[in-house]
């Protein structure tokens, strides 16, 4: 009989890569359960989704909550709300009996943690980031709550997981844990081949007389969006800025770009399927990620969009962060910058430009990168090798 994985995440499931590509990879050997919460009436409750299953709670928070400024009443309202869909989440999972219980985040920790003990199973932990660190405003007295329930839960899981380097020291040297995590990075999976992508980038090279810097992904605070805009104004006039996401500050953002959307330099498209992100992203040439480092967790990051764009093909032009200086000294995939600064960012654009030749060579080491190793296929070893050494294989 196959042994039994019950995940536990506090969103739709589907629309998180990292769950989705976990349980996609361990149910080539396990029966895989992933436990989630459904805010859409139109999400089904239930389904079979490339070989696990899917089994959603309704979640009681109906309306949309302003989180850009978290108020006590937001704090109270978003916390209660969360506190019922997650004891949900528990209470399915405690009639759940499995081999592993495996928490995605911290939200869901607890209950995967009293679960284990309730079954005689295994407790796996998978921090998708520095959790307590999402926000530079969470008030002093949250965090040390936060803090002192991880650390709780930290030491006594089976297994950790994380997704880079930085937040596995992170999390090593702040709960004093015997070993280090194991990093398991959430690159994207791949797609395509390098003739494939060659061609494509031949066509674009040749036919395309613009050159068009992409971001995709939520329209969110801190992602430096607002200066990316500002600094279209020190841009060349054959740069085209393109906008392909949707999220709270579409608005604010329409308007600040309005001037270089009527004139053409800047371009807002509408989100796409997380499948063919990849695709759309390689009609481009050069890929942007400007995070700005408001708390430890942006500072730490090394975002997903960073290994979409590069097996798109796309050179990148990013942040001046650890984990992303880390990769591009490795790699070569382009150029960083400061984020507050929209001088920097078009500099940054710039110095990637001005040489046809440097431009090629960074699209090309980006996409040999992703095609060889920085891809899903490769890095899902990891993930299966930890739950071998779990059972004991």
């Amino acid at each position: 009989m196959k042994k039994r994985v019950c995940m536990l995440v506090f969103n739709e499931v589907t629309s998180d890569p990292r769950v989705t590509k976990e349980a996609e990879t361990l149910s080539d050997k396990y029966e895989v359960t992933v436990i989630g919460t459904r805010f859409s009436p139109s999400t089904a409750s239930t389904e079979q989704v490339n070989g696990y299953s899917v089994h959603r709670v309704d979640n009681i928070l109906k309306r949309k909550v302003n989180t850009e400024k978290l108020s006590i009443l937001t704090l109270l309202r978003v916390g209660a709300s969360k506190m019922v869909g997650l004891l949900k989440i528990g209470w399915v999972a405690l009639k759940m009996k499995s081999d592993v219980y495996h928490a995605h985040d911290f939200e869901v920790l607890p209950f995967a943690y009293l679960a284990s003990k309730i079954h005689g199973a295994y407790c796996v932990y998978d921090s998708h980031e520095l959790w307590v660190e999402q926000r530079a405003d969470f008030p002093g007295w949250f965090k040390k709550i936060i803090k002192g329930m991880e650390s709780f839960f930290i030491r006594r899981v089976d297994q950790v997981i994380t997704v880079n380097q930085s937040i596995a020291r992170e999390l090593m040297e702040r709960y004093s844990l015997r070993t280090i995590p194991c990093v398991v990075h959430n690159f994207t999976k791949k797609i395509g081949n390098s003739i494939d992508m060659r061609e494509a980038s031949n066509i674009s090279d040749t036919v395309k007389k613009k050159i068009v810097v992409l971001y995709h992904g939520g329209y969110l605070k801190d992602r430096g969006l607002e200066e990316t805009i500002e600094s279209v104004k020190y841009f060349p006039p054959h740069v085209i800025l393109r906008f392909r996401g949707k999220g709270p500050l579409e608005e604010k953002l329409r308007s600040l770009a309005e001037p270089y959307i009527k004139s053409g330099q800047i371009e807002f498209c509408p989100p796409v399927p997380m499948k063919q992100l990849v695709k759309e992203a390689s009609e481009c040439e050069i890929g942007i990620m400007p995070y700005k480092p408001t708390c430890l967790n942006n500072y730490y990051s090394l975002p997903n969009k960073l290994s979409e764009y590069m097996m798109a093909g796309l050179a990148v032009v990013a942040s001046d962060l650890p984990e992303i200086d880390r990769l591009n000294k490795k790699i070569g995939f382009g150029e960083l910058f400061n984020p507050s600064k929209p001088t920097s960012i078009a500099e940054a654009i710039k110095n990637l430009i001005v040489d046809k030749e440097y431009l090629k060579r960074c699209k090309n080491r980006a996409k040999e990168w992703a095609l060889n190793e920085g891809n899903w296929e490769h890095e899902s070893r990891k993930i299966v090798s930890l739950y071998k050494e779990l059972f004991g294989e």
